[in-house]
């Protein structure tokens, strides 16, 4: 077994990630007086815009960063990867730690004897750990294998959503928010016939009720869920799905007073006595553990409601049910779960990120703060009570608010200002929420440890609507449509796949190609023309900032049989959050560079780098200051002007002698 070395500058390090948060926006927080513990940390320590990768999106990002190796090499792409051999519309979902061909930073941990503890680490699951622990580690929001049941909006009467406007990044991009299922649960406030319930509260007006019927599984994505059959009846109500039972709860809708309806009684049955929660407005209840069914199988998971909106007259009703987390199943080992059952209470993957623009602000900042609570907690508790010598801790907070709140908190947007302000607002509240998390993380830190603030990519506001990349191969005759609207094969040459990759339907590689090979590099040329001489309509820009051929993408680190024929890249203004744009682009309050704030053990204090850092230099950069031999593939190399002693191995080496 690989040993560590023992006289390294560092013993341990916490590694906390924010999905999307750009270095750009990070450091206006910091100056805006939003991130205080972030602030800390860059004055004690170093901090720099950093190079992510291309295509700027999750996948391939936090791989990049955990491993040390750019995607060409690990091959963990896109969130839609090309599936080799297939259709050229056949993808491979890319949140699956079983496509990464390097080794991650905490096998090198374990591999070198020590022992890692991931907490919600992004990009980790199924779990490749061996001898530590992680709990959780999938991906953003809806992408998990383990919810009871995604979010509830149970709503009736005159109730309204509460849209921020503007146009809406595609689920290729955004998963946390599926746009295919209904975003809401219709109810209907009756009156209460006689000898249905018993056990009615006092009212000053007449009880009513309402059936708040949770569907397990609902609001979740189908590829990453257990097994289940769908009735094939084009239905997309979850209610549909056999081997989901439904579990109803009954509310009494009542007056406590003079002032018209004000409470709801949710009850189990139709029984008074029979209830687990009583709410007036704004009032959350306590989590509670219930059963639930799902594929035959009996599911316990934590259930908590808030009674958002009752109008005197019940005319307008909003009650919120979180997502439903289930006691166990996801940690390694096992017992881990049954630790935070016991020591801390239900765990919580997802803050409802999926509901922004349904549920109000207040709610959904009220979940954020609990996730991120509850993330710390979860954090602290295994740190202090395990050998750890890693400690990794994950948020995807700030990239709910870059596809959210981000798109229009800038003026560029040409939003109106009561919209700007509730974005910038909804900025504020996200980061604010990270620092304090991050704050509590802080204290598990000693004088041996490192501490590392990072981000996989960046996110920018919106200016002109985005690209439609398959609209374009459309209109420019690579794409060819039959007369119900489907992609012909027998006259399609060029189709996209994944964000950033354009495949030629290739004969002899595809199964249902037609461009010959001798006319390969041609139709490559046709493509990057047409897509450099594309003008925006609207505006009479050019979007794409760059087209080039398969092999050209090598420097973007992109290789091998995953790579477009042809890869491109959009300007900022014509992109949504990230995805399509270059990691070096800074637009408007935001941008595409990644975070790096360094701090602690072996680390500069109060410095402003000046040379390049790469996300892949991430991993061995923690290594040399751990001592620990570098990963298997790594590609990346040491972040040298950080550190206090760049030769400290010299220097220990002489000391010793």
């Amino acid at each position: 077994m690989t040993k560590r070395t023992q006289l390294a500058p560092a013993k341990r390090a916490i590694i906390v990630g924010m999905d999307g948060a750009s270095m750009e926006l990070v450091k206006n927080m910091i100056d805006w007086g939003h991130a205080p513990s972030m602030a800390k940390l860059l004055r004690t320590g170093v901090y720099r815009p950093m190079i992510g990768v291309f295509p700027t999106l999750t996948p391939p990002g936090w791989t990049a960063l955990s491993t040390g190796s750019w995607p060409g090499t690990h091959q963990v792409m896109d969130f839609n990867i090309r599936a080799v051999g297939e259709r050229l519309d056949k993808t491979v979902w890319g949140i699956n730690t079983g496509l990464c061909q390097s080794e991650y930073l905490w096998n090198l941990v374990e591999r070198a004897g020590g022992k890692p503890i991931l907490v919600k680490w992004e990009m980790s699951w199924p779990p490749t750990v061996k001898t530590g622990i992680q709990v959780e580690g999938t991906g953003p929001g809806v992408s998990n294998h383990h919810q009871v049941a995604g979010y509830h909006l149970f709503v009736g009467g005159k109730w309204a959503p509460r849209p921020i406007g503007g146009q809406r990044d595609p689920e290729t991009l955004d998963p946390s928010a599926l746009q295919k299922v209904r975003n809401i649960d219709p109810v209907t406030i009756t009156p209460i016939e006689n000898q249905e319930w018993n056990a009615l509260p006092d009212s000053t007006k007449p009880a009513q009720e309402v059936e708040l019927t949770i569907q397990p599984l609902a609001r979740g994505r189908e590829d990453v869920m257990p097994s289940v059959h769908v009735k094939d009846d084009g239905s997309d109500s979850s209610s549909q799905k056999v081997g989901r039972v439904p579990k109803p709860f009954y509310g009494l809708i009542y007056a406590s007073a003079d002032n018209g309806y004000d409470r709801i009684r949710i009850c189990r049955s139709r029984s008074g006595d029979d209830a687990v929660a009583d709410l007036g407005v704004g009032e959350w209840s306590d989590w509670w553990l219930d059963n639930f069914e799902i594929d035959g199988n009996a599911v316990e998971g934590y259930v908590r409601m808030k009674l958002v909106t009752l109008t005197p007259t019940a005319d307008a009703f909003e009650l919120f049910v979180p997502q439903i987390w289930p006691r166990e199943g996801y940690t390694v080992p096992d017992t881990v779960a049954a630790t935070i059952d016991k020591e801390i209470g239900s765990f919580l993957q997802n803050p409802a990120r999926d509901a922004l623009g349904q549920m109000d602000d207040d709610t959904y900042f009220e979940v954020l703060d609990y996730h991120h609570q509850r993330l710390a907690d979860v954090a602290t508790h295994l740190a202090q009570h395990n050998d750890w010598d890693v400690l990794m801790v994950e948020s995807h907070a700030p990239d709910y608010a870059s596809h959210f709140f981000l798109s229009q908190a800038d003026e560029i947007s040409g939003a109106s200002p009561e919209t700007i302000h509730r974005c910038r607002e909804g900025l504020r509240r996200t980061y604010e929420s990270v620092d304090r998390m991050i704050g509590q993380l802080m204290e598990l830190a000693d004088e041996e440890t490192v501490i590392l603030v990072c981000s996989d990519h960046g996110g920018t506001p919106n200016q002109f609507r985005a690209v439609d990349i398959e609209k374009v191969l459309e209109e420019t005759g690579f794409i060819v449509r039959d007369a119900n609207g489907k992609i012909d094969w027998t006259q399609t040459r060029a189709v996209n796949v994944g964000l950033v990759h354009i495949f030629i339907n290739l004969a002899g590689r595809e199964p249902d190609g037609i461009v010959p090979s001798e006319a390969y590099e041609e139709t490559q040329r046709e493509l990057i023309a047409a897509l450099h001489t594309y003008k925006d309509e609207k505006t009479g820009r050019h979007p794409f900032t760059l087209a080039v051929t398969r092999a050209d993408a090598e420097m973007f680190n992109l290789h091998g049989d995953l790579v477009g024929d042809v890869v491109y890249a959009l300007r900022p203004e014509f992109d949504g959050a990230h995805g399509k744009q270059l990691p070096s682009v800074s637009f408007g309050i935001g941008g595409q560079h990644s975070t790096f704030l360094l701090s602690g053990a072996g680390v500069r204090e109060g410095v402003a780098l000046e040379r390049q850092v790469r996300v892949v230099d991430v991993a061995p950069t923690l290594c040399y200051l751990l001592g620990l031999p570098m990963p298997d593939r790594v590609e990346g190399g040491v972040v040298y002007e950080a550190l206090a002693d760049p030769n400290w191995h010299l220097t220990a080496l002489a000391t010793s002698e």
